[in-house]
């Protein structure tokens, strides 16, 4: 049974992530001092709780950890102890030993290094994982919360994905048809092994054992090191430029999004799952309009040239498509000024007979009007 103390820190965060998260980080500090249970941390004088985090900070620097996940750690017991109203610890002087350092050279993965990724995983999961990070652009913390209810089919064989459904998170994003064919072989292998898929399944398992029969979701951790694997087996590292494991794919979805000369930077922020602050607000977008803008750049999101090809010529298909509809838009509102053109012609000449004496309006049920022509004496 969770202690008081624990369920006053859950109920002080607001994400279930950052709940499991920190407890997580919460738990290592525990052990690394030997602690009996997370409510020690309380029990510990601020004077001493600092040394000895601050030991902790620099074992951390020492073995090279990055300073994100440092922070991490002490956000997590800070938050502990704030939420606890345990207030006899310095985290400003805290803060100093975790200043934000210069960034590490980062870029995208590029097309080729997916593509040989993709040849060195075998397991139909984890292949359809990669495309699944690479044309949706979604972080990793995605993953573990995303249900199979949170799918809806589009046109061309592309998928609309709910990210964080129900949260304030929320947001909207797409799967090519590349992601979406081997997903579907992915969900069809689990159905074929006996699993009843239902909307509320995970979209990805994590690996389930005999111990722990139950079928959970993929966890974080899980798509990490699913990821040094592949990048490991794959021979892609390259010294001076580290990719962030799964932010790579994000980086690169963002980047080939922005590169066409069409794109419209609201709508890919929100693909995105950006916070826009006030124009979160006002600015509404419908699905069919960021699905319009996620297809400019669906073929260069695709990692197999023939799939590519395929994107491609359906890009075209609907630019084509898209031409033939302004066209027709265009014809019908000639034919509509031509009609308007036409009425006017007619009524001005009626105006003109009038003006002339030559007809005269001639009322019946207050309904109708007719012309009369006069008669000549």
């Amino acid at each position: 049974m969770k202690t008081r103390a624990i369920q006053i820190f859950e109920a002080y965060l607001e994400s279930d992530e950052t709940r499991k998260h920190y407890n997580y980080l919460l738990k290592k500090f525990a052990n690394h001092y030997k602690l009996e249970s997370l409510d020690a941390i309380l029990s510990i004088k601020g004077e001493e709780l600092m040394k000895r985090i601050e030991d902790y900070t620099i074992l951390f620097k020492e073995n090279g950890m990055s300073m994100s996940y440092i922070r991490s750690n002490t956000f997590a017991l800070q938050s502990f102890c704030e939420a606890n109203d345990k207030l006899d610890v310095n985290w400003k002087k805290l803060r100093k030993l975790c200043k934000k350092q210069k960034s590490r050279k980062s870029r995208p993965y590029t097309t080729s290094e997916i593509k040989r990724m993709l040849h060195s995983v075998k397991d139909l999961r984890n292949k359809a994982l990669m495309l699944f990070l690479s044309s949706s652009g979604v972080r990793r913390g995605a993953i573990p919360v995303l249900k199979i209810g949170n799918l809806k089919q589009m046109t061309n064989g592309c998928v609309a994905i709910t990210v964080y459904e129900g949260s304030d998170e929320e947001y909207t994003t797409f799967i090519n048809k590349e992601c979406n064919d081997a997903l579907t072989l992915y969900i069809e292998q689990r159905k074929h092994k006996g699993e009843i898929v239902t909307n509320d399944s995970p979209v990805f398992l994590g690996q389930s054992t005999n111990s722990s029969p139950k079928l959970k979701a993929m966890s974080e951790a899980s798509v990490s090191n699913m990821m040094i694997r592949a990048k490991n087996n794959a021979g892609v590292n390259f010294e001076g430029a580290p990719n962030i494991l799964c932010h790579a794919f994000r980086r690169r979805f963002n980047t080939i999004l922005k590169m066409n000369k069409e794109s419209n930077s609201p709508l890919i922020e929100r693909l995105m799952g950006h916070d826009m602050k006030l124009d979160n607000s006002y600015f509404q977008p419908t699905l069919d309009d960021l699905f319009t803008e996620y297809q400019k750049g669906m073929a260069d999101l695709t990692i197999d040239d023939s799939e590519r090809l395929l994107a491609e010529r359906k890009s075209i298909e609907a630019q084509k498509s898209e031409i033939e509809v302004q066209k027709q838009e265009q014809n019908s509102m000639k034919e509509q000024m031509t009609i308007l053109a036409e009425n006017q012609a007619k009524m001005n000449h009626i105006m003109e007979m009038i003006a002339r004496g030559e007809v005269t309006l001639v009322g019946k049920n207050n309904e109708k009007i007719t012309l009369d022509l006069i008669k000549s004496v």
